[in-house]
């Protein structure tokens, strides 16, 4: 896979049983870029996220992340937060992030002290008492305190409150600046992040409708919203 490419997928199928969820799924995510994945309600986003992070094996075609198949070594090389994930809420931020310290041996402990006072974490709160928008930067914190060239999101912004989606907005923008890290990004919030995106992906039906890069958008005078309902409505 050439190095400047992150992800490629090449005629991915997925089936459950009897039901297609992927059919010839083809795309690529350049290396220092954000690429939202877009679609509504079961159009298969979260289903390519498991593709990719190495969870379910595609039922055809092939994928490669960070260079080769996902699996167990390129899990440990991405970070992932789940649509709806949920810490430990017996733990108080601070525990959460010794634990996390412990267990990803790529984790920076200088730039989690850095996102901690970025997005402006209490360490002695118990998770369990938290918002969701304060518990989804301390996610978003989470995946950033390690030094991975890919961070996978799916929905970040589910739930969460205005000030939160601010933040987090801001920190994947501020990573991406030096062009190093690659931010997959599957949301409903076109608005929040269209000025952020690269590239757009549009799936729908399991089927990709359309790969944007959204400068040639704008050169042609057209958004991403717009673009998301010309293909959906």
């Amino acid at each position: 896979m050439d190095h400047t490419i992150t992800i490629q997928c090449t005629a991915v199928e997925m089936s459950f049983k009897k039901k297609k969820a992927l059919h010839n799924v083809t795309f690529a995510a350049k290396s220092g870029s954000i690429v939202g994945l877009l679609g509504p309600n079961g159009a298969g986003k979260s289903t390519l996220m498991r593709i990719l992070i190495g969870i379910l094996e595609p039922t055809a075609g092939t994928v490669e992340v960070l260079g080769r198949k996902p699996g167990v070594e390129t899990l440990g090389q991405l970070s992932f937060l789940p649509d709806r994930g949920h810490l430990p809420n017996w733990l108080t931020a601070d525990q959460w992030l010794g634990y996390a310290a412990g267990i990803y041996p790529d984790w920076d402990i200088a730039l989690e002290r850095e996102w901690v006072r970025k997005q402006e974490v209490d360490r002695s709160t118990s998770i369990g008492t938290m918002s969701r928008g304060q518990e989804a930067r301390l996610q978003l914190l989470t995946c950033l305190s390690r030094r991975t060239k890919l961070v996978i999101l799916d929905e970040p912004f589910t739930g969460v409150d205005l000030l939160s989606r601010e933040r987090i907005s801001s920190a994947i923008a501020e990573e991406t600046a030096d062009g190093d890290r690659t931010f997959l990004i599957a949301t409903h919030d076109i608005r929040e992040m269209e000025s952020m995106f690269d590239r757009i992906i549009l799936i729908g039906d399991g089927t990709i409708k359309g790969v944007y890069d959204t400068e040639k958008l704008r050169d042609d005078g057209r958004s991403v919203e717009s673009c998301y309902r010309e293909v959906f409505a």
